[in-house]
């Protein structure tokens, strides 16, 4: 039951992973691929290897089938309203408080069931409220290197709308209610935390306990991710076993019945659940849990392998595009390798004690998750085996407090436990920030080469543990694989270390220019407000350095947002004299007409009326007040950007991300 349910979930992953990314007529020759390699393995192979593929096929070609059939009456259908002004009417699941707030809504758009996310201007919603009103829907389309399909569907999200007239807004009842007062008890808390021990350590706390990474500083959050254990931040398998167990402990004392134990578990953990926000990797943890406080009340052994397989069947059948979540893949993997790989290498190679036991789960968790993480990060940690043997055990007692504290409402009289959690994460968090100025702790994932790289590899070691059935053969292979990928990566870098890169990045209304060479940056922003842009250009690129950023308008009203990112700029230059605004993190400096920048081989020069970029013997303008004279231009005006490169003339209303190398 073990190999089928694993070798069926891998396969449901695989259709429905090519059924994400792939194109319908792709679809299609993929279905009758995998009908074709499902007859013929039926007829060439024997034994267990054809049992293992067979069902790995069986479940690719059944959950293809299921993924283009999802696909159709759940995501075209919402999508083809685009352009459309219809009826919205539903539950207010997420929001955010602003004047402009976006908020998502689950219920019916145009007489269709589905998510939406919406733009509210100056209306007041909480989670759980009922909205209706008139909206025009737009299909989800990426900006400055955010990519919304990726992050939006597999939240079960396919389109956005603006609302074009009044909203009704009946405040939540019944366990909408109940689930508002939650969210809200959520949000106190990372106050509550952040008033005893600090921003920064609350935060972390409040992360790990209840999810809530977005509100993480990005300084803080970068060095998590480089020192390899980012994965806290997501309310996982520890947390929910870390609740399970508490309960447990409680109902043993008391000497409560088996079934008693089950439902308050349940209750408890499901609470839990959403008390975190739903997170899926901690529905895959409670999906889980239930399976193995339900084997012993049917009276069957509890096999971790085979209730992983089930439940990623049945979180894919409910949810398909939670294959593309990030978030459920590492946490598959991460279990994967704790509970199936880790106890195979272990006999394989005899290896005994606890010490050594713990550290070949870390190893054994890290090259299962590697192949995932080159898909989803822009940086992978090098150190991340070392630092969840040191750091993890700390992060989980803190974790453990900070639960308990919680729990009992937290009274003034158990602050110690808040204040004990709150300086293990206050040393947690420099450790990590030491750790990611090392700077060869961790190697950026900027080139498009080695996440196919690593695929490629680790379909290859799969084929060998297929064949061979040698566990040490397979993990010589894993190794191997890996030393390859790290080389490839590290020759990649070498080879670019010359060469100068131009990015600019506009929504139509401004624009960003960014000059990258090696590990340093240089960037002008039109009116201050792309420092989010310029964070995902930090994290692709693996940037290290700013050596300059220049706001061309509005600068001091909107230069903070450059010193929140994971990279502080040396200095920052404004069109308005900035001599009565200080920064401890960089230096703010009047910025007049004709002033130069140089990083490499490129020069900058800024004016009034446009920048301009040499690169190579090229002279690229950009601007926004008049098309330039020159071979190169980009320009940008009314929400229409005019790009003119090499000779290739492109108009568009989405803005545009161009790359030019000096090389």
């Amino acid at each position: 039951m073990r190999h089928e349910a694993m070798m069926a979930s891998g396969g449901a992953l695989m259709g429905l992973l090519f059924c994400f990314y792939a194109s319908f007529p792709v679809r299609i020759v993929l279905i009758a691929v995998a009908a074709v390699l499902f007859v013929t393995g039926l007829f060439v192979l024997s034994g267990k290897l054809r049992r293992a593929v067979s069902t790995a096929l069986l479940f690719l070609l059944i959950f293809s089938i299921y993924g283009t059939v999802w696909f159709y009456f759940h995501v075209d259908r919402l999508v083809a309203l685009s352009g459309e002004t219809v009826t919205v009417s539903g539950i207010v699941t997420d929001c955010n408080d602003s004047d402009y707030s976006e908020v998502t809504i689950s219920g019916k758009i145009g007489g269709i069931s589905g998510k939406a996310v919406v733009y509210l201007r100056g209306v007041s919603v909480s989670s759980g409220d009922r909205v209706t009103f008139e909206a025009t829907i737009s299909e989800l389309t990426d900006s400055g290197g955010f990519n919304a399909k990726s992050y939006y569907y597999p939240k079960g999200i396919f389109v956005g709308c603006t609302a074009s007239g009044d909203v009704t807004v009946t405040e939540a009842t019944g366990i909408y209610a109940i689930y508002g007062k939650i969210r809200d008890f959520r949000e106190k808390l990372t106050t509550t935390f952040c008033s005893y021990v600090g921003l920064n350590e609350g935060q972390l706390l409040s992360s790990m306990l209840c999810g809530t990474s977005d509100s993480l500083d990005d300084i803080v959050r970068t060095a998590l991710n480089r020192s390899g254990i980012g994965h806290l931040l997501a309310v996982s398998g520890l947390h929910v076993s870390i609740v399970a167990a508490l309960v447990a402990f409680v109902l043993r004392l008391l000497k409560a019945p088996r079934l008693v134990t089950f439902a308050v578990s349940e209750g408890i953990m499901a609470l839990f659940v959403v008390f975190s926000g739903m997170r899926i990797s901690a529905v895959r943890a409670f999906i889980m849990m239930t399976i193995c406080l339900l084997a012993p009340i049917v009276r069957r052994e509890y096999d971790i392998g085979a209730s992983l397989g089930c439940t990623i069947l049945i979180m894919l059948f409910v949810s398909p595009y939670s294959v593309a979540d990030g978030a459920f893949l590492l946490s598959v993997s991460g279990v994967f390798g704790i509970c199936v790989v880790e106890p195979a290498v272990s006999k394989a190679f005899s290896i005994k004690g606890k010490i050594r036991r713990t550290a070949i789960s870390a190893a054994c968790v890290w090259f299962c998750i590697l192949p995932v993480s080159v898909f989803i990060f822009d940086e992978i940690s090098l150190v991340s085996v070392l630092t969840n043997i040191v750091l993890t055990p700390f992060c989980t007692v803190a974790l453990v407090l900070s639960l308990i504290f919680a729990a009992c409402g937290t009274p003034a009289a158990l602050s110690f436990l808040i204040e004990i959690a709150g300086f293990i994460a206050r040393w947690v968090i420099k450790i990590c920030e030491w750790i990611s100025d090392l700077g060869f702790t961790y190697v950026p994932i900027k080139y498009d080469t080695v996440p196919v790289f690593v695929l490629s590899l680790t379909v290859a070691v799969v084929l060998v543990l297929l064949v061979s059935r040698n566990v040490r053969l397979t993990a010589f292979s894993a190794v191997t694989a890996f030393c390859a990928s790290v080389a490839l990566i590290f020759a990649l870098g070498i080879s670019d270390s010359g060469t100068t890169h131009l990015k600019i990045i506009s929504d139509g209304d401004g624009y960003l220019v960014a000059v990258v060479q090696g590990g340093e940056c240089i960037a002008v922003d039109s009116d201050g407000s792309y420092s989010e842009n310029l964070g995902y250009i930090l994290s692709e690129d693996g940037i290290t350095a700013i050596d300059a950023v220049a706001i061309l308008d509005n600068g001091i009203a909107n230069y903070p947002g450059y010193l929140s990112l994971s990279v502080t700029p040396d200095m920052i230059l404004f069109d308005t004299s900035a001599s009565t605004h200080t920064s401890s993190k960089a230096e703010l400096l009047k910025l007049t007409d004709g002033s130069t920048l140089s990083l490499g081989d490129a020069e900058i020069q800024l004016s009034s009326d446009y920048t301009s970029v040499t690169i190579g013997g090229k002279t690229i303008f950009i601007t926004e007040s008049e098309i330039p004279v020159g071979e190169y231009y980009i320009y940008i005006a009314n929400g229409v950007c005019v790009t003119n490169i090499y000779g290739d003339v492109m108009v568009t209303k989405d803005g545009v991300e161009i790359e030019i190398s000096s090389k």
